[in-house]
């Protein structure tokens, strides 16, 4: 699978990243509202990274971020389902970097 985007964040950061997940939907006429739960969302980091928690409010995906050592890159993979059972999956990069 294609990265959706590559992000920079330092070792002590807390941060949010946004997945955009409404064009995708636009065209089935089906929905992922939210709010998120184990069954319409999930999210797994390689190790070393921490999802500290997560949000899905009306199509858009919200991954909070903490931790990592400095150097080194994590794919971080989101997967949403539909109130219809259609399954999207979006990952990106984030790489750690001490300023």
């Amino acid at each position: 699978m294609t990265i959706l985007a590559k992000f920079e964040k330092q070792p002590a950061d807390v941060q949010d990243y946004n997945i955009d997940y409404n064009e995708w939907l636009a065209g089935l006429e089906d929905t992922a509202p939210g709010p998120a739960t184990p069954t319409n969302m999930r999210v797994v980091a390689e190790a070393g990274i921490t999802v500290d928690r997560y949000t899905l409010v009306q199509g858009v995906a919200t991954v909070w971020l903490s931790g990592g050592t400095d150097g080194q890159s994590y794919k971080v993979t989101v997967t949403v389902t539909t109130v219809g059972g259609r399954t999207k999956q979006a990952e990106i990069k984030v790489k750690v970097k001490e300023y």
